[in-house]
């Protein structure tokens, strides 16, 4: 049987509708993409209602990450990018946890609550403790709490609304800090309608206008992903156990090391933690998401330590025979409400994934940020990362020489027979060149 991969565009999709991953209508709208025709994507109706000044639509290819098994269930995740590697890498992540001690990844998320701020300024300390004042006055505690059920009532019938309000003094500032239970909801209009109308009473109370009420992309809680790999399981099957150990044991330790050293060089934890958000931002958007609010979320939590850090490490356990993988992050996301409604694609990746819940979506996005990082860790301990890039980059080139149609996978595979790591459009345009004169002969 051919590799899901291997398969036409037309046959993996007939593949995921008869594994009960897509339903019927969700196929016929990708089969419809598939056609160019008009119905598909975003409806220019739609497009030019979402935003302001628009021309346009940005399209990207989604793929679909197989084999990415989470808490012991087996995962599709869809996900938008133009990085010829990551879903790539995120596949063959995802088949090296599958061998691990848990069967898969074991994710767990926290009580997520969105967060809003309501600011002034207060140069003299007066405004922090009338807020101070105020938080310990439960009459005023609980005229907070209605204002914010006034404000969002639809929010508080589904079991969310406000659940905790903190004041703080800062330098020149007082702020006073509102957790809100979105329910699955990424929350950020929620949040900001129910911080402006807190902001309108705290102003009468305090007798001085508020500089600013607004979302605040950070968080207080963070999705855990963790996985127990036998270090045989990070070389291929075809090795014999003895050098499939040997081999295994090197590269869990060079992993380990390359871990280490992102928690002790920025630099490197920069492109360590861009890595991981590789496939977790490509999932995100397309499933309607807002992929700024999860990096700014994301890079934020990564610094709380007043170093910016790895936000996921790698270790040796049982005398070096387990590579023990663990990624804790923030994920600023929803499965309801904002563009998630309007987007057909949306709605397919939400499918596939088979998700219940925002948490359900938090844990599988962590475990694709595990996987993902694994995958170029494992890369970086071996051969490197770029012969495997440049060789998934073949067709981008192929495209950017000017080959068309079946033109693109002629010269790409003619680019790869080059044995040259040098790969680049001028040899591609050469190879392109001597194709077109060998048709028209």
């Amino acid at each position: 049987m051919a590799a899901f991969r291997e398969l036409s565009v037309e046959q993996r999709i007939k593949t995921l509708e008869s594994e009960g991953t897509l339903s019927g209508d969700y196929t016929q709208l990708l089969l419809a993409q598939l056609a160019q025709s008009s119905e598909t994507n975003i409806p220019a109706s739609v497009a030019n209602s979402m935003i302001e000044n628009q021309i346009g639509r940005f399209s990207l290819p989604v793929g679909v990450v197989r084999g990415l098994k989470v808490n012991g269930v087996m995962q599709n995740v869809l996900m938008a990018t133009e990085e010829p590697s990551v879903i790539a890498a995120a596949c063959n992540g995802a088949k090296i946890a599958a061998k691990s001690l848990e069967n898969g990844v074991v994710a767990h998320s926290a009580h997520y609550v969105t967060r809003a701020q309501i600011v002034f300024e207060d140069a003299d300390g007066s405004v922090a403790k009338k807020l101070d004042s105020i938080m310990r006055n439960e009459s005023k505690r609980t005229a907070i709490r209605e204002v914010a059920r006034s404000a969002h009532p639809s929010i508080y019938q589904r079991g969310g609304g406000l659940e905790r309000a903190q004041a703080a003094a800062l330098t020149g500032f007082a702020k006073l800090t509102l957790d809100i239970n979105a329910c699955d909801a990424m929350g950020a209009n929620i949040a900001n309608t129910i911080g402006e109308a807190v902001k309108t009473q705290l102003e009468s109370w305090v007798g001085r206008k508020a500089l600013v009420a607004i979302l605040a992309n950070s968080s207080r809680a963070a999705t855990v992903a963790e996985v127990r790999i036998p270090v045989e399981a990070l070389v291929p099957s075809a090795k014999t156990a003895a050098a499939g150990d040997a081999d295994g044991m090197r590269l869990a330790r060079r992993i380990a090391a390359l871990s280490s050293l992102a928690a002790v060089d920025a630099e490197r934890a920069a492109t360590h933690n861009k890595g991981i958000l590789n496939g977790i931002v490509a999932a995100a958007l397309v499933s309607g998401n807002d992929t700024r609010a999860l990096q700014a979320a994301a890079h934020e939590w990564a610094a709380k330590s007043g170093r910016y850090m790895p936000l996921s490490t790698w270790t040796l356990q049982n005398s070096g025979q387990i590579l023990y993988g663990r990624i804790e992050i923030p994920l600023q996301i929803g499965t309801v409400g904002g563009a998630i409604a309007s987007l057909p694609m949306s709605k397919v990746a939400l499918q596939v994934s088979k998700v219940n819940n925002a948490n359900d979506f938090r844990n599988v996005l962590a475990a694709v940020g595990l996987v993902q990082n694994l995958a170029a860790l494992r890369a970086l301990a071996g051969p490197g990362i770029q012969a495997g890039h440049m060789r998934l980059q073949a067709a981008n080139i192929a495209i950017a020489s000017g080959a068309r149609g079946d033109e693109i996978q002629k010269v790409a595979h003619a680019l790869l027979n080059e044995n040259s790591s040098d790969l680049n459009t001028n040899s591609a345009r050469m190879i392109l060149d001597n194709l077109r004169k060998d048709k028209n002969t």
